[in-house]
């Protein structure tokens, strides 16, 4: 009999109720790679397995590569495509679970050079896929999350000409009105500021691993339908993907 090994899988997204937690243990035969870890996990949770083949793994901050080695005792997170642990030292200056605070960022961005000053705020509404939504949960995949959201930053300052740019997010039950997600953006002039901050909204919302979980007036809720988080060796597939 072949050799296994123990691993634990940390779900996130819609993954919790495929698998049934937010934490399950697999048992892995040789070969101990991430391909063959997701095979695996398809076979073993097949109500899982759509959503399963489109699952990028991480370790920490650092997503893995199909084959990046797994060894006994590794704790791998699996991140399903992404609609919009304990997180490191820094992360809390990207996501909070309390709410925004809009003039913190506008203080920590302020520069007199700027004569240009973009803020984006999105909100929860109220309708959504025919449905009439009464709160919304946000879950994050925390080191990963706020690694994605720095890289965003320093990503939109090179690529424009812009002086700042700060992304922050909440997680968390959110009702009718809160603001889940800021953008602030600072330029010298206001069309490389509207820009960046459309490039850095899109690109959180395509990369970043937070997941939204909505909750409707009959009492029906579903998570909403995201972008596939790319492994480091294939492209990212862009769908259409609703706010």
């Amino acid at each position: 009999m072949a050799e296994t090994i123990d691993v634990a899988l940390e779900c996130h997204g819609a993954l919790t109720e495929y698998m049934g937690g937010d934490t399950v243990e697999l048992a892995l035969a040789a070969p101990y790679t991430i391909d063959h870890l997701l095979d695996r996990a398809r076979t073993r949770w097949p109500d899982a397995a759509a959503l399963l083949s489109r699952t990028a793994c991480a370790r920490g901050d650092l997503l893995l590569p199909p084959t990046a080695e797994v060894v006994d005792g590794d704790r791998i997170a699996l991140i399903p495509p992404v609609s919009g642990g304990a997180p490191e030292a820094d992360s809390a200056a990207h996501l909070t679970d309390t709410p925004l605070e809009l003039d913190a960022l506008m203080a920590e961005t302020e520069d007199a050079r700027c004569g240009a000053l973009v803020v984006f705020g999105g909100t929860v509404r109220l309708a959504n896929a025919g449905g009439e939504v009464v709160s919304m949960d946000y879950s994050a995949y925390g080191p990963l999350a706020a690694r994605t959201l720095a890289d965003i930053e320093r990503e939109t300052i090179d690529a424009f000409d812009i002086q700042a740019c700060r992304l922050q997010h909440r997680t968390g039950r959110l009702g009718l009105g809160d603001v889940s997600v800021y953008v602030v953006v600072r330029a010298v002039h206001r069309a490389p500021a509207f820009e960046a901050a459309r490039h850095a909204l899109e690109e959180l919302k395509a990369r970043v691993a937070i997941w939204k979980n909505e909750y409707y007036s009959d009492g029906t809720r579903a998570y909403l339908e995201g972008t596939e988080v790319p492994h480091p060796e294939r492209p990212r597939n862009d769908p259409e993907n609703p706010s």
